[in-house]
């Protein structure tokens, strides 16, 4: 999707609306400002989403154009389906300032009117999203938002990570979100420009929790309750917003040292975290959360293969 110079984010993604992140914020904030580009990382729930929206608030005013893509994990076996999403609708736009081989390789790829493969067209698609970045710079800084980056469709990845490591001096920023669970956005930050920051986005405190949970209407919580949504949520700012949900939607809240009410969809997303894990993390996992004192040696054994 192309969006122009007049676009404005919902109010929610104001800069100011981003709860605890103030720090990293600021110098994501600083790197975009240098002409730079910016990787923000962490686990699934933990704000990636808005603080890439409030960034693109900010800085989409300063650029002529701006490119975005939210792929999905239902749609990541669609080849170059995240590359029609950023370039689909400036096609017109740049295509006739591409030469003919590279013009014809990347119409049939973002419009289905030809069949076009990596394998077949690889180097004429390659040069085609450089080119087209390029061009789109020649008239105006640009601004590439693409969230979620693990979901992007193998093809449509291979092709920006190709233009991004060449885009040099061209005004091109990249402005992206990836869900990691450790070191694993190396793979994503080689494929970045050179001169990007890799922001990493870590739990929140209990204070930070606090007004989160205070931001978005579930104000009037006992300190002891939001200690508990702290403690189980580990910090995750989507997991602690859905138990603070679940408390006002429950006629009866849990008494001091009861456990508190976990919603469906939090119970589906952490099933579906778990559902990635080795056999072997899972049997450990499940021997720690049945035993009232599990030892290191207990869950190594635990993890075994036998």
């Amino acid at each position: 999707m192309t969006v122009r110079r007049d676009f404005k984010e919902p109010a929610r993604c104001r800069p100011d609306q981003v709860i605890g992140r103030e720090e990293l914020f600021t110098a994501a904030r600083e790197q975009l400002g240098r002409g730079g580009s910016v990787l923000l990382h962490g686990p699934a729930g933990i704000g990636k989403s808005t603080v890439l929206r409030a960034l693109a608030a900010e800085y989409g005013g300063a650029a002529r154009t701006v490119l975005r893509c939210s792929p999905t994990e239902s749609e990541s076996h669609l080849p170059f389906l995240a590359l029609a999403d950023l370039l689909g609708l400036v096609l017109d736009e740049v295509s006739e300032r591409l030469p003919a081989a590279q013009r014809i390789a990347l119409e049939s790829a973002l419009t289905g009117r030809g069949e076009s493969t990596l394998q077949r067209d690889g180097l004429a698609l390659r040069l085609a999203v450089l080119s087209a970045l390029r061009a789109l710079a020649d008239s105006g800084p640009v601004l590439v938002v693409a969230d979620d980056l693990q979901w992007l469709d193998p093809a449509s990845a291979e092709l920006l990570g190709f233009a991004a490591r060449r885009l040099g001096d061209t005004p091109v920023r990249m402005l992206c979100a990836v869900r990691t669970d450790g070191q694993e956005y190396d793979r994503h930050l080689r494929a970045s420009p050179p001169d990007t920051l890799a922001v990493r986005l870590g739990p929140l405190s209990s204070a930070q929790m606090s007004a989160l949970l205070d931001h978005r209407g579930y104000t009037g919580l006992p300190r002891s309750t939001v200690r508990d949504i702290h403690r189980t949520s580990g910090g995750n700012a989507l997991f602690a917003l859905e138990l603070g949900r679940a408390l006002a939607e429950n006629p009866t809240p849990p008494r001091p040292g009861e456990p508190l009410p976990v919603p469906t969809s939090l119970r589906a997303l952490v099933l579906n975290r778990l559902e990635m894990l080795s056999q072997e993390a899972r049997r450990t996992l499940l021997v720690a959360s049945a035993g009232a004192r599990p030892t290191l040696a207990l869950l190594h054994a635990a993890g075994r293969d036998n």
